[in-house]
């Protein structure tokens, strides 16, 4: 399934971008084995990058919250029952290291 940016047939904005004359000529070889144009191969990854960063963040989101509570600890944690009791556990142990 291709992403629906990468299908956007909508006008093309002209922008100004720096390369370095060595990504530009590894860009351009590979956008010539792949029959794409220098514009054409940025934009694709631009949204690769969109993509994985958007993945990324969704992946940590899920680990944080699998993490804080996981399992029995979250109903049987005499300090982790909810958001409050969490927040008093973390202010108490913070005041003991001082």
């Amino acid at each position: 399934m291709i992403h629906p940016l990468l299908q956007d047939q909508e006008t093309s904005v002209r922008t100004q971008i720096s390369l370095t004359w060595a990504i530009k000529r590894a860009v351009e070889a590979k956008g010539r084995l792949l029959g794409e144009s220098l514009s054409e191969y940025l934009r694709k990854a631009a949204v690769i990058r969109l993509l994985s960063e958007e993945e990324e963040a969704r992946e940590l989101s899920a680990v944080a919250n699998n993490f804080v509570g996981a399992g029995k600890w979250k109903t049987t944690h005499p300090h982790w029952k909810n958001k409050g009791a969490v927040e008093a556990w973390r202010k108490k142990i913070r005041d003991e290291w001082r």
